[in-house]
């Protein structure tokens, strides 16, 4: 396959994916790490084939007919040459093909995937720079909660990587988040930030590099310990590239693109969607069990207003019995809530016989279905409603799309 050919493939493929999934942003976000932040599987695949191409290119450039082969592109190449080159980081970022092509499929097509990402980053970057800061870490890490989760912190991944972050359960326990059946850090936009920070400075701590510091983020230090040996020692992201893991390989150059992206999406004439999340928010304490019905009747904010602000709470339920809890409101609406609270507390305290204990919604019965000749994942998805595909590809570890007959899946609630 030539190379324009290849090109064109992959961006229909995109263009394609862009209208599958952007169509139904208008309706509550509830989708996940798939449908937002990452790219299917398949075009996973395709891509990695397409920036290994890159790779070999850029480890030719020196030589007469590959410098003439790139004739057409090196209008665009000197312009994203400069202005990566010019962005102000303290985190070294290179430009080359790899990252090129990672570049043309951030910001070809006015990308709604920027669009997106520019309004949710009104509300996030802030509490993230905040965070980095007090870290001492560079404030540019917070370009990969672009690539991790596009900025959902209700994400969850096929592995059950979760949150802004995309922290596995162990690792998020190892740096001390919780996770139980009613609360889940690592959808803290706020606390998974801080575990991000504890992660980020105890890789540099090992590395002394940050490029190598995050693919290690992503695939772990002893994937990239493993590619520094087999490079025969290399210390530089570029030199050990062909061994690390395949996904690895396509992440530090989409850090590199959501980074020019979101600093220059003027220039390919990308505009932020509408911002839906009050940018003032303050914070409450809960010290008794509640729910966001009972919030909601409080103060004027609705449950998925709460939903989208308190996103650690897993049932809608705060656990304050156990211990005080945070809850997020919009800055308007935290004055009337206190005061509510303090009224309904000595309300209670009066009329201890009306007082009705909040249960944890029943959970139901895990349901399964048998796969018959001439099933397809899609085709048992549409027997359930609000079932999809990825979400039985997550409760059942399914990688790709093969299923065989007389195999039992997990079908989840949705």
């Amino acid at each position: 396959m030539t190379h324009h050919a290849l090109r064109l493939k992959v961006l229909l493929v995109v263009a394609l994916f862009v209208l599958i999934h952007y169509d139904a942003s208008a309706q509550k976000d509830s989708t996940r790490i798939d449908d937002l932040g990452w790219l299917p599987e398949s075009f996973e695949m395709e891509l990695d084939s397409l920036l290994n191409e890159r790779y070999k290119q850029y480890h030719s450039l020196s030589k007469p007919n590959a410098a003439a082969s790139h004739h057409s592109f090196e209008s665009a190449d000197e312009t994203y040459r400069h202005r990566v080159q010019s962005m102000e980081s303290a985190i070294p970022l290179t430009y080359n093909p790899i990252v090129r092509e990672a570049i043309d499929l951030y910001v070809n097509k006015r990308s709604t995937l920027i669009s997106n990402m520019l309004a949710r980053s009104a509300y996030y970057f802030p509490m993230i720079e905040e965070e980095l800061d007090k870290a001492g870490l560079p404030l540019e890490l917070k370009y990969l909660a672009i690539v991790e989760s596009a900025l959902n912190p209700t994400a969850v991944s096929r592995m059950g990587a979760t949150g802004l972050w995309q922290f596995m359960f162990r690792t998020g326990k190892i740096y001390g988040l919780r996770i139980d059946s009613l609360v889940d850090e690592r959808r803290d936009p706020r606390k998974s930030t801080r575990a991000m920070c504890r992660y980020f400075t105890d890789m540099y701590s090992i590395y002394g590099d940050w490029m190598l510091s995050i693919a290690a983020y992503n695939c772990g230090a002893g994937n990239v310990n493993k590619a520094i040996r087999r490079s025969g020692g290399a210390t530089d992201f570029w030199q050990i590239y062909p061994y690390l893991p395949r996904e690895t390989r396509s992440y530090v150059p989409f850090y590199i693109a959501a980074f020019y992206a979101m600093e220059h999406y003027r220039e390919h004439e990308i505009r932020p969607s509408v911002v839906t999340m009050p940018l003032a928010v303050d914070t409450v304490h809960i010290n008794r069990r509640t729910s966001f019905e009972e919030i909601a009747r409080m103060v004027d904010i609705t449950v998925e207003q709460l939903q989208e602000l308190n996103p650690e709470y897993k049932k809608d339920i705060i656990p304050g019995n156990s211990g005080t809890q945070i809850l997020t409101l919009p800055t308007a609406l935290a004055p009337d809530f206190v005061v509510k609270k303090e009224e309904r507390l000595a309300y209670e305290a009066a009329h201890p016989e009306e007082v009705k204990e909040i249960k944890e919604p029943s959970v139901p019965e895990t349901r399964y279905y048998r796969v018959r000749r001439g099933d397809t994942l899609s085709g048992i998805a549409k027997k359930y409603r609000g079932v999809s595909v990825n979400d039985i590809r997550r409760a059942n570890g399914i990688k790709g799309s093969k299923i065989k007959p007389g195999q039992r899946l997990i079908i989840p609630y949705a």
